[in-house]
């Protein structure tokens, strides 16, 4: 885009085109070329002056032959007897691209492009019935020599106003009626969406809450478990001191046992050794 910037396009013609000869090109509306083609067909509105070509030929190049189709039909309605012949064809083009600035060089170019030419004719001859892109008359409904005119008030007033500003206002209401339903369904669609968002929303606090939960829950056994664990020690551990305190007792009581029967011993033996004393 930089270099291109640096040139001016210009395209080499040498050949001028005769005055029956239309080119269509993307730049200009097509309403100029119909004018200019009833114009060379039937001359100006004038009713004395007779038609000045009896054929007429439309060319166009690359994008410009679609346009120069419609031309051609629009035409082809507008005027009565017309015969079609198209011709496809190769167009060599030159173009020179001359630099703006100094120190570059002057670039020719060439190119083929695709061309249609369009004739449109009220004497056709044997040859262009022959072609193969000839065209019959078309039929007498289809074709609308003059246009349409329109219908105004007998009177000259402000019908025509009045109709504007009446459909202008229905448009308005048209256009209030689409803004007002645009706003009711934004407004649906925003409360589908917060109700939705809601029900996520519900459903990841219950998810997290039930989650929350069972960890609690589980702390709580564990705690539990560990608190009877603790519990069943101690227990165990005052089981066992209460039975070393049975077992010392039980050892009390036996060497008191003993005691007494070594002092009963004793005192037997005593008395014996008296009374064999006495004897």
């Amino acid at each position: 885009m930089a270099t291109k910037r640096k040139y001016q396009r210009n395209i080499v013609d040498n050949q001028k085109p005769e005055e029956n000869v239309i080119r269509v090109t993307n730049r200009v509306q097509s309403s100029t070329y119909i004018r200019r083609a009833l114009w060379l067909l039937q001359g100006t509105r004038k009713e004395d002056q007779p038609p000045v070509f009896d054929t007429v030929y439309i060319t166009a190049i690359d994008n410009a032959i679609t346009k120069a189709v419609v031309i051609s039909e629009v035409v082809r309605r507008r005027v009565v007897g017309l015969y079609q012949v198209n011709t496809i064809k190769s167009v060599e083009i030159n173009e020179v691209y001359e630099p703006m600035e100094e120190g570059l060089v002057t670039v020719k170019v060439t190119r083929n492009l695709a061309s249609l030419q369009i004739k449109l004719t009220k004497t056709p001859t044997e040859q262009d019935r022959k072609e193969p892109g000839f065209l019959e008359l078309l039929p007498s409904d289809q074709i609308q020599t003059t246009r349409p005119e329109r219908q105004r008030s007998p009177k000259g007033g402000n019908w025509g106003k009045r109709d504007n500003r009446k459909n202008y206002s229905n448009r308005r209401d048209d256009r209030r009626d689409d803004r007002r339903d645009d706003r009711r369904d934004d407004r649906r669609d925003d409360r589908r969406d917060d109700s939705k968002d809601d029900r996520r929303d519900y459903k990841r606090d219950d998810r997290r809450d039930n989650r929350n939960n069972r960890r609690d829950d589980n702390r709580n056994d564990r705690r539990d478990d560990n608190r009877d664990r603790r519990n069943g020690r101690g227990q165990r551990q005052e089981n066992r001191i209460h039975r070393d305190n049975n077992d010392n007792q039980g050892q009390q009581r036996e060497n008191r046992r003993d005691d007494n029967r070594n002092n009963k011993e004793g005192g037997q033996q005593k008395t014996r050794g008296e009374n064999k004393q006495q004897s």
